[in-house]
């Protein structure tokens, strides 16, 4: 991932438009608060599995990036470790989603 996608996911985590881990990131999409679900790239297989499946059985919508970023990459930018983050504002995902898709 480029700077610009770790530096925005910064400042959405101070903005306190994310869900952080499992269970926060989890109970966002139930709730159809997430607009983005990221993931990085060392989280298990069960994991990646639970998350996709989830955000497509709920009929959410909600689209899942799998980052370049490891675990500790993303917690740096966040300022808390997790392999699972959510994003709850429309604007910062649809921005975190073209910085994305332009890194790749």
């Amino acid at each position: 991932m480029n700077n610009k996608f770790l530096s925005l996911l910064g400042i959405a985590r101070k903005a306190g438009k994310l869900g952080l881990g499992h269970d926060a990131a989890k109970g966002a999409i139930v709730s159809g608060k997430a607009r983005l679900c990221i993931l990085s790239n060392d989280v298990s297989e069960r994991l990646k599995k639970e998350f996709e499946g989830l955000t497509c059985s709920e009929a959410s919508g909600v689209p899942v990036i799998i980052t370049d970023c490891t675990m500790f990459e993303l917690g740096h930018a966040v300022g808390s470790k997790a392999g699972v983050i959510t994003v709850n504002d429309e604007g910062f995902a649809e921005k975190l989603k073209r910085l994305s898709e332009d890194g790749n």
